[in-house]
């Protein structure tokens, strides 16, 4: 069985773009586009990895993993990875309290972003 990966990205081409990385890599992927939805699918539980930009819609990616961790569901997620612009050294230290790694898009080229997420996927 592969890796349940959900992807919380805004950015269309880079949503697809990731989506289609990990679908070729034989990874079983769910996609969010906005922080609403990617706050539902993350109660849901069960993804071996999350990658979650901060900076989205509705609700921004510390808010779903800080409304989440009082979800038991979201509890089962076994890794979380922001994948983001933001180069802010408080939020790289909120985002690593929240999740288990901080990646600033410029620095994740398509070509090693399965390196980067085999790391997270337990």
């Amino acid at each position: 069985m592969s890796a349940k990966i959900l992807v919380v990205e805004d950015d269309l081409y880079l949503r697809e773009l990731y989506a289609e990385i990990l679908k070729k890599e034989g990874y079983d992927v769910d996609t969010a586009a906005d922080g609403e939805e990617g706050y539902n699918k993350v109660v849901k539980g069960g993804w071996d990895l999350v990658l979650m930009d901060i900076v989205l819609p509705k609700m921004n990616g510390l808010d779903i993993l800080r409304k989440a961790s009082t979800e038991s569901a979201a509890k089962t997620n076994k890794s979380v990875v922001f994948l983001t612009n933001l180069d802010n050294a408080d939020q790289m230290k909120e985002a690593l309290l929240l999740g288990d790694a901080y990646l600033i898009k410029s620095q994740v080229t398509p070509g090693n972003l399965i390196d980067e997420i085999k790391k997270y996927i337990k």
